[in-house]
């Protein structure tokens, strides 16, 4: 692929308008009053130099609901970054919430992967009139209708092919939340249709700051767009109050479905004494891929991982909802392997992976990951551990595994966006934390030891013939788990396709 510049590339196409500069470019210091001030002051207290306080927040509600506290209780700043703002309940309730935060006098930027912001221009426009909500979209189609952005993509497809995967909530730069959620019902538990087993982390102290020092690099990018800038005159030109007025509108007529979750804004004082009671100390890095991945050789995160991955001695636990690893990936799994480490990894069977053409890539793989000795395990649909990750009065059908985490030698873990697979590896741009310290490790080593159990997964292995089966608490399969008939003839016509190196 021929590299070019962002300047080279609107002078061959056309397709890339002109660009706005933020006006206001940078993260605003932590403020010295407000709640999450107080909060994030008694947590210092109890933490050595250097050293952050994290959370794991891997229930969906509980996931949800500190982001709302954050947003409910931020007195100066919110910055934040999503790959995915769905166009459902959770998200309109969100976008809700961050409304009434501008109205209070908190500056508020949002910046969004340009890919899913198709359809939303309008409301997000109306959201950007608002005095204190700036809003930027990420690697811009001009196009602004489905064909046009199908004939787009087409022509600009090296720069257009390469989109931001982080998500990232930055409050008061006090608290700072990265991991796999985007926002929408099936993240926080509220779809029928199926939730995911997903996971963020949260932080505290020094490490907070360095991801509103990130959200800032992404913000600044020259591939950082006014929303504007962009849409459509019509939908650039959306008024703020009859907006507000809908989105209240369409969660409050989904209030049963929400009940879960406070539709009106919490004192959350017990959700804030539960975080000053249960922080993980330890020392975090902030990695990510720098956003021009597409202009420069580019910075990416996996080297890091593989770093990490290589300096094991006992065990890696390793969950992701993609696996498709290069070769690599491969030849480091196999020296550990000869070095007397256990690897363990777990990733979605058919029957729990949303998208398809991933499964089909990992599919690949799956001999030759068994062959090199690693432990393999693939998600169930029943997971006994569905109820941690949908909300009363949802039932949906299945629960799918989205999270990205990693733990060398109980004492090193990683949580971020990144899976392992092309998208992440080479043409996403992604984000992570690498933390030392045994108490996190000890609390992602539970959940993943707890998701590669009988009640939650299949183990995959060869039987004494060689042929693939899945085992567990429900009994042995001799046929790789789905979801019915039609799943596999889908899957057997896809696997035709020549997509699997876009997984």
């Amino acid at each position: 692929m021929t590299i070019l510049s962002v300047a080279s590339l609107t002078a061959a196409c056309g397709l890339i308008p002109m660009r706005t500069p933020p006006t206001e470019p940078n993260s605003l210091p932590r403020p010295a009053e407000g709640t999450l001030q107080s909060v994030a002051g008694r947590i210092s207290a109890g933490l050595d130099d250097g050293e952050s306080a994290f959370w794991l927040l891997d229930r969906a509600d509980f996931s949800y609901e500190t982001r709302l506290a954050l947003v409910d209780r931020a007195v100066s700043s919110l910055d934040i970054q999503y790959f995915i703002w769905e166009k459902d309940p959770t998200s309109r309730l969100f976008s809700d919430r961050v409304v009434q935060a501008a109205d209070r006098g908190v500056r508020i930027r949002i910046l969004l992967d340009d890919l899913t912001l198709n359809g939303q221009d309008g409301e997000f426009s109306a959201l950007a009139s608002h005095p204190n909500i700036s809003v930027r979209s990420f690697n811009p189609w001009r196009a602004r209708n489905n064909f046009g952005r199908v004939a787009e993509f087409l022509v600009s497809f090296g720069r257009l092919n390469h989109r931001m995967h982080n998500k990232t909530v930055i409050a008061d730069r006090h608290f700072a939340i990265l991991g796999g959620r985007n926002i929408g019902d099936r993240y926080f538990g509220a779809w029928d249709d199926f939730v995911q087993n997903d996971l963020d982390i949260m932080t505290s102290g020094p490490a907070a700051d360095d991801v509103a020092d990130s959200f800032d690099l992404y913000w600044n990018s020259d591939l950082s767009y006014a929303l504007v800038d962009v849409a459509k005159p019509k939908a650039a030109r959306q008024a703020l109050e009859p907006t507000v007025e809908d989105l209240r509108a369409m969660y409050l007529a989904e209030a049963e479905r929400l009940s879960s979750y406070p539709l009106e804004t919490s004192r959350w004082n017990e959700l804030f004494e539960y975080l000053i009671d249960n922080y993980a100390a330890g020392v975090g890095r902030l990695e990510q891929d720098l956003p021009d991945v597409h202009v420069t050789d580019p910075v990416q995160l996996n080297a890091p991982i593989l770093e990490m991955l290589d300096k094991a001695q006992e065990r890696v636990l390793l969950s992701t909802a993609y696996l498709v690893p290069d070769q690599i990936f491969m030849d480091l799994f196999a020296d550990l392997e000869d070095r007397g480490v256990e690897v363990i990894l777990l990733t979605n069977s058919l029957a729990t992976n949303n998208h398809m053409v991933a499964h089909l890539a990992y599919k690949r793989w799956r001999k030759d990951l068994l062959r090199i000795g690693v432990d393999l395990y693939e998600s169930r649909d029943d997971s006994a551990f569905i109820s941690e990750y949908s909300v009363p009065p949802i039932e949906p059908a299945f629960l799918g595994l989205h999270s990205k985490a990693i733990v060398v030698d109980d004492d090193l873990s990683f949580i971020g966006s990144p899976n392992i697979d092309p998208r992440s590896l080479v043409l996403n741009t992604e984000i992570g934390f690498f933390v030392e310290g045994e108490e996190l490790a000890d609390r992602v080593a539970a959940l993943i030891e707890r998701d590669i159990s009988p009640d939650a997964a299949w183990r995959v292995y060869f039987d004494e013939r060689g042929r693939l089966r899945w085992e567990s608490s429900a009994g042995i399969e001799k046929n790789q788990p789905a979801l019915g008939f039609m799943q596999r003839v889908t899957a057997f016509f896809i696997n035709l396709l020549p997509l699997k190196s876009q997984a």
